[in-house]
C-alpha cells in the first residue's frame, strides 16, 4: 500500500510523466487530501522515492514496452525524424525555462543541442542518423544533476513529447528509456 501511495503521488506531482508512464486520468483527479488533520495526510514523496517509484512503473511495464517496439520501431510510431525533433525542440526550450535546470542550459546552444539529441533518438529509437556527439556520462558530468533536476527535466521531456502529439504508449517508451538512462546522469545527492 506504501508504495501504491507513493506512485499515486509521484505520477501526481509529475504530470507531464503521469501520461508517458502509463498513468491514467483517473490517477491525476484522484484526491491526495484527507477530512483527517493535515499531519496525517500521505506524505509527498522525495524526489528519490520518486525516481524508485519510476523505476518499478518502467519495470513492470518492460514486457509491453518490448512487444511494442518488435512490432514497429518507435521510430516509424512517432512519425520519423520530424516527431522526434518536433518532441526535442520542445523539451529543449522548456528546459531553458524550467526553474530547476535553466542554469544547466547557460551557454548552451539550443538549435545544436536540439540536433545532437534528435540525432541520438533517431538511433535510440530505430531510426538511421549519425550520432557524434558525447556519451551520457561525459555529456553530463559537469552538471552535478540531482534527482530532482532529473524529475524536471522528465517532466519537459513528457511535455515536450505531448506538443509532438506522440501516443500514450510512445511516451511511455520513451520516458521509461530516459529513466533507465538516470543513473548515467545522475552525479549529485538531492
Amino acid at each position: 500500500m506504501k508504495s501504491r501511495n507513493i506512485l499515486i503521488l509521484t505520477l501526481f506531482g509529475l504530470t507531464g510523466l503521469l501520461a508517458a508512464c502509463g498513468g491514467t486520468p483517473e490517477a491525476v483527479s484522484q484526491k491526495t487530501t484527507t477530512t483527517e488533520p493535515a499531519a496525517q495526510q500521505v506524505k509527498v514523496p522525495t524526489p528519490d522515492e520518486q525516481v524508485a517509484a519510476l523505476d518499478i512503473m518502467c519495470a513492470e511495464a518492460q514486457s509491453a514496452m518490448a512487444a511494442r517496439q518488435a512490432e514497429n520501431s518507435l521510430f516509424n510510431r512517432v512519425g520519423g525524424r520530424d516527431g522526434i525533433s518536433k518532441a526535442v525542440a520542445e523539451t529543449v526550450r522548456l528546459h531553458q525555462i524550467n526553474e530547476p535546470i535553466k542554469h544547466l542550459m547557460e551557454g548552451v546552444d539550443p538549435d545544436h543541442l536540439t540536433e545532437q539529441v534528435t540525432d541520438f533518438l533517431v538511433l535510440a529509437t530505430g531510426g538511421q542518423a549519425e550520432y557524434n556527439g558525447r556519451n551520457m556520462v561525459d555529456a553530463h558530468a559537469h552538471m552535478n544533476m540531482t534527482n530532482a533536476q532529473f524529475l524536471a527535466a522528465g517532466s519537459d521531456l513528457g511535455a515536450g513529447m505531448e506538443f509532438a502529439g506522440w501516443g500514450e504508449n510512445e511516451k511511455q517508451e520513451l520516458l521509461c528509456a530516459f529513466v533507465g538512462l538516470r543513473p548515467q546522469v545522475v552525479t549529485k545527492e538531492s
